[in-house]
């Protein structure tokens, strides 16, 4: 009998606690991803699209200006309508129509296709807070040196500025706690199932590295807030990895809470800023 390597028995064991076996993820990877060229140049393209269209409804002022006039809508309705337009409507509504009508799947079958159907309660309780705390430490040095520089290069363009009367520089906390929360849900929820829940099986052609591109897309796709996301960019590849590993759209939806709520004033209690 052959001794095994116990550097090799490490690894084994950590790669199984960090990874989840998954066969209908991978049966929907395979089946349903881009196939030809352009359905490629499409799923990449439409990770940006929806952020695309929120930066010329709300950022450019004549086209904002114009759609305010044309609603008669005040500017916070406005914006707080469009927000939820793409987190429910485009986010979560558009992927189960293509689902439904495109990919021809059942209503059941496209809830399964986005990751809703079943909890992974060992990510949940076991896998999470280890990435947590890990990604926490790893992130204190970034936080505290390079985020700085890259905030200070996207605000120095002016196209990327975000106007004074925009609710992401000031206002978004404004609004009643119940429509916030609804916002906050869009947001959470929304944002995983579309980018990780759908367009990352979409992707699968990327091979291995699916995880990264769409995560980097996804910090692009935040033009109306770019000082504020895209600073960020060398980070956010912790979602679509948590992604590959567990292969859970809950595990994402708590992660990105955490991230959202939690991890900024811990970080950033650390770094004084």
């Amino acid at each position: 009998m052959v001794a095994q390597n116990p550097r090799f028995t490490f690894s084994r064991r950590l790669f199984n606690f960090f990874n989840r076996e998954d066969k209908e993820y991978d049966e929907f990877c395979s089946k349903h991803q881009a196939k030809s060229l352009s359905a490629k140049v499409f799923y990449l393209f439409f990770h940006l699209l929806p952020g695309i269209l929120a930066y010329i409804v709300l950022n450019i002022q004549p086209v904002n200006e114009f759609l305010l006039t044309v609603t008669g809508w005040s500017n916070p309705n406005f914006q707080y309508i469009m927000l939820i337009f793409v987190t429910f409507g485009w986010h979560i509504l558009l992927p189960l129509i293509v689902l439904r009508f495109a990919d021809k799947l059942s209503i059941k079958e496209s809830i399964a296709f986005l990751g809703l159907s079943r909890i992974d309660w060992k990510g949940l309780l076991l896998v999470l807070p280890v990435i947590i705390v890990v990604f926490t430490i790893i992130s204190i040095p970034y936080m505290a040196h390079v985020n700085p520089v890259l905030k200070a290069w996207v605000e120095a363009v002016p196209a990327l500025r975000i106007p004074e009367y925009s609710l992401f520089l000031s206002g978004l906390y404004d609004f009643p706690p119940l429509m916030l929360l609804f916002l906050f849900i869009g947001n959470f929820l929304g944002e995983e199932v579309y980018f990780r829940g759908y367009l990352m099986k979409k992707t699968a052609f990327l091979g291995k590295y699916n995880w990264l591109i769409t995560s980097v897309l996804f910090a692009i796709y935040h033009f109306w807030q770019a000082p504020q996301t895209w600073p960020y960019v060398g980070l956010v590849g912790v979602f679509g990895l948590t992604m590959i590993w567990r292969k859970n759209l809950y595990v994402l939806i708590v992660l990105h809470i955490f991230l959202n709520l939690g991890w900024g004033m811990i970080v950033y209690s650390i770094i004084g800023n």
